[in-house]
C-alpha cells in the first residue's frame, strides 16, 4: 500500500527477541478472561467476521449494523483483494528466492501487513513504518453499541481506497485515520490479519531506545505526531498473530519521518537498530518514489536498505534501478513498465524501461502498485550475490 500526494512513510516493523508478559496461545478456543480472547475477538469484529458465542461482543454482533457492515467487507474483500492476493501468491511460486530471511522489511508500508505476509508468508518477523501513529490498541468490550458502530463507520471509510485500488491514497488517510478509535495503524493490522485468516494473540506497545533497543511504549505514545516525535526513541505496536495451530510471528510497526534530516535529528537509533537485526527480505510497494528524490534527500534510508537486503520485490516506485550495482545483484523484470502515474511523471527510469522491454518475464496476472489496472503492474526482484 502506498500513498498518494504528501509523503507518507509507514514504516514496517523489525526484529528482536522481546519477551512480553501476555503472550496468549490459540488452541480453537480462549478463557473469556484471557487478553488473547479479547484482541481475537476484536480483529474477528472489526474484519466483519463471525464472533465466538462466549464474546462480550456477541450480541452486537448480531444487530442490524453488524449484519450490514458484514456483507460489505465480505463484498470488498472478495471484489479484489483475494483473488489479488491470491493471483500473486500463485506467481510467486515460479520467481520466490529459494530461501529467504525470517525477518521481513516492508518500508513506507503504512499498516499493509497483508502483501509482506504474501510474499513472504512464513517469516517469523515483519517490520513496517511509516509516519502515522501506531495509535491505540481497540477495545470494544469496553464501549457502547453506538461507540462501536461510530468506529466501525470510520475504519469502513479508511478502508475504501485498499479495498479498490490496493493502495492508500495519503490525503485520504490523513483525513480519516484516528489514532484514538479502529481505524488507527494498529486497528487496521488487527483488522488485516483477521480478514486473511489469521488469529490475533497479542498487541503491546513498544519503542526503540536511545541505544537502538526495543523496549516497552509508553501511553504518551498515543499523543505523539511525527511533527513532533521524541528524540532518540521510536515508538510503535507489536502485534502477536498465527494462521490456525502454526507458529506465532510478530509484526511491528514504527512511527518516524526517515528524511535525511529527520533521521539525523529525531531518530539516529533506527538505522543502528535495523543494521543490527538484519539482514531481511524486503518488500517495497506504491512508495511516492521517496528514495528516487535528490532534493528532499532519503539518501540514508535508500542505503541502509540495499545494506541490510538480502533478497528484494519491489515495483518502480522503490529503490531505483541505478542504485543496484552490477555484480552485487542477481535481478529480474517482470510485469510492463511505461513509466509512473502522471501525478510522480517526473520519476520516469529511462534504464529500468530498457531492461523491463528486453528482459521482462511477461505481463503480471495481478495488480500493484499504483498502476493497478490489469496488465500495467510492474515488479523487479533482487537476490544479493554473496
Amino acid at each position: 500500500m502506498r500513498f498518494l500526494h504528501r509523503p507518507a512513510f509507514i514504516v514496517s516493523i523489525t526484529v528482536l527477541l522481546f519477551a512480553f508478559s501476555r503472550c496468549g496461545k490459540y488452541d480453537g478456543v480462549f478463557a473469556e478472561s484471557d487478553g488473547s480472547f479479547q484482541l481475537h475477538e476484536t480483529a474477528l469484529l472489526l474484519a466483519g467476521k463471525d464472533v465466538p458465542k462466549n464474546s462480550k461482543l456477541y450480541s452486537y454482533a448480531g444487530t442490524a449494523f453488524f449484519k450490514a457492515y458484514k456483507n460489505q467487507m465480505e463484498t470488498g474483500w472478495s471484489k479484489l483483494q483475494k483473488p489479488n492476493l491470491q493471483k500473486i501468491k500463485d506467481w510467486w511460486q515460479n520467481y520466490k528466492p529459494a530461501v529467504y530471511r525470517s525477518r521481513v522489511l516492508y518500508p513506507f508500508s503504512g499498516p499493509d501487513i497483508m502483501n509482506a505476509l504474501t510474499f513472504f508468508p512464513d517469516a517469523d518477523t515483519y517490520v513496517l513504518f511509516g509516519l502515522e501513529p501506531p495509535g491505540v490498541i481497540p477495545a470494544p468490550q469496553a464501549m457502547t453499541a453506538d461507540q462501536i458502530t461510530r468506529g466501525l463507520n470510520g475504519l469502513k471509510r479508511s478502508l475504501g481506497d485498499i479495498l479498490q485500488m490496493n493502495f492508500f491514497k495519503t490525503e485520504g488517510m490523513a483525513a480519516e485515520l484516528s489514532s484514538k478509535s479502529f481505524n488507527g495503524i494498529t486497528g487496521l493490522i488487527m483488522c488485516f490479519l483477521a480478514i486473511n485468516g489469521y488469529t490475533v494473540l497479542d498487541a503491546n506497545k513498544i519503542a526503540i531506545d536511545a541505544e537502538s533497543n526495543m523496549v516497552s511504549g509508553i501511553p504518551s505514545d498515543e499523543q505523539i505526531s511525527w511533527q513532533k516525535p521524541p528524540k532518540a526513541r521510536v515508538p510503535g505496536v507489536e502485534i502477536s498473530f498465527r494462521m490456525g495451530s502454526g507458529k506465532t510471528q510478530k509484526a511491528r510497526y514504527f512511527m518516524l519521518n526517515v528524511i535525511d534530516n529527520a533521521l539525523a535529528e529525531y531518530s539516529p537509533n533506527f538505522i543502528p537498530y535495523l543494521k543490527k537485526q538484519g539482514p531481511y527480505a524486503v518488500v517495497i510497494k506504491s512508495a511516492s518514489y521517496l528514495m528516487h528524490n535528490d532534493k528532499v534527500k532519503f539518501t540514508r534510508i535508500r542505503a541502509a536498505i540495499l545494506a541490510v537486503t538480502d533478497c528484494l520485490v519491489q515495483d518502480d516506485s522503490g529503490i531505483p534501478l541505478r542504485y543496484f550495482k552490477p555484480g552485487d545483484w542477481k535481478l529480474g523484470f517482470h510485469g510492463y513498465y511505461d513509466g509512473p502515474i502522471g501525478l510522480f511523471r517526473n520519476r520516469m527510469q529511462p534504464d529500468l524501461k530498457k531492461a523491463m522491454d528486453a528482459g521482462s518475464t511477461g505481463i503480471l496476472p495481478f495488480s500493484y502498485g499504483y498502476v493497478y489496472k490489469p496488465g500495467q503492474s510492474n515488479l523487479m526482484t533482487g537476490e544479493k550475490i554473496k
